[in-house]
């Protein structure tokens, strides 16, 4: 009986002591100093050059996305200020003309909704046209035709126009042409004489050219431009005003005109906006998708740099959407829109 307790003892005495061997390590690594811990912060300065463009290309496609859903809003808004602004042309149609009354809520649903279009910036940069299209990279642009310039009539001999864009020193640009030029080499010679002014000159598929300006240079050629011909296209002698006329609606609210000549205009280009807002609409949600199925490779490549910054996007997102709209809305929106998995989202919104 006493050799059997003995062992007992023996035996309990082995388990504490077994129990302090275990307890030491786990009272030593508590006892580690906060500074001696892994640092997220200190890791991320040591990402590959690999991990580095990851992480850039994480954060380009979150500004696209933020630039995204502030066009979206931006064009529901618009939408649905639209949607009023038709009501009460209709109504004033019936009518026969447009009340007082009438007419000042006109003026200002248009108001604000040129208001709204001029809001419509992600970091100081437009996202909207006024064409009420995305403008995913770089200013919006204005495409036009000048009236009168065929590239598909040929001239028998070479022939230099001049264009006086009134834009300070850049007052007279020689445009030379070759006898008998196809409309592509028309579109490189005017290419070549414009391009350094600001003015980008293609082809549309009628093979005629068209040009673009930024909204600043757009609003000063379409009042200010003159040509000098040699009497073939254009007149010679003295610089002629030359039409410019836009290859799409513009989206103007405020020159809108409601007086009883003009209501039924006014209504066709409220419609026309608004199709042209689905239309863009349609265009982001599918521009997002790309951009997730892009970024979705990327993240399957490293799943830490998506951890690292995911304490931060939804006070980034607050910062960069409207009031009113919040991270949640944003996340199960693109969400439903994909139809991708959570981390995907979360790797695109970060």
């Amino acid at each position: 009986m006493v050799s059997q307790v003995n062992d007992l003892r023996s035996a309990a005495a082995g388990a504490s002591r077994q129990q302090q061997v275990i307890a030491r390590p786990a009272t030593k690594t508590a006892a580690v100093p906060d500074n001696k811990q892994p640092d997220p912060l200190r890791l991320s300065q040591t990402l590959t050059p690999e991990h580095t463009r990851q992480h850039s290309l994480i954060q380009r496609a979150q500004h696209k996305v933020a630039a995204s859903r502030v066009a979206e809003f931006s064009l529901n808004d618009i939408g649905k200020n639209l949607a009023q602004l038709g009501k009460r042309v209709e109504f004033a149609m019936r009518s026969g003309s447009a009340s007082p009354k009438i007419t000042a809520e006109i003026e200002q649903l248009a108001s604000r909704m040129e208001q709204r279009l001029q809001q419509a910036t992600y970091k100081d940069q437009p996202v909207l046209s006024r064409q009420l299209k995305p403008v995913f990279h770089g200013e919006p642009r204005t495409a036009f035709q000048i009236k009168g310039l065929d590239t598909k009539r040929p001239s028998p001999r070479d022939e230099t126009l001049i264009f006086n864009l009134a834009k300070g020193g850049a007052n007279a640009v020689p445009v030379k042409l070759t006898a008998n030029a196809t409309p592509e080499k028309q579109a490189m010679q005017f290419r070549q004489a414009l391009n350094e002014h600001g003015i980008g000159v293609s082809l549309n598929k009628q093979r005629q050219l068209v040009f673009s300006a930024n909204e600043a240079d757009w609003q000063h050629l379409s009042q200010k431009m003159r040509v000098v011909g040699q009497g073939d296209r254009f007149p010679a002698g003295q610089p002629n005003r030359v039409k410019l006329e836009t290859t799409e609606a513009r989206f103007e609210p405020q020159k809108w005109q409601t007086d009883k000549e003009q209501l039924r205009q006014t209504l066709v280009k409220t419609q026309q906006m608004m199709k042209q807002i689905k239309s863009s609409i349609q265009e982001l949600k599918l521009h997002n998708q790309d951009v997730m199925q892009r970024i979705d490779t990327i993240n399957q490549r490293n799943r830490y740099l998506s951890d690292q910054v995911l304490g931060t996007v939804e006070a980034d997102l607050l910062r960069m959407l409207p009031t009113g709209d919040s991270f949640t809305s944003a996340f199960q929106n693109l969400k439903v829109q994909a139809n991708v998995h959570r981390q995907t989202v979360v790797s695109l919104l970060s």
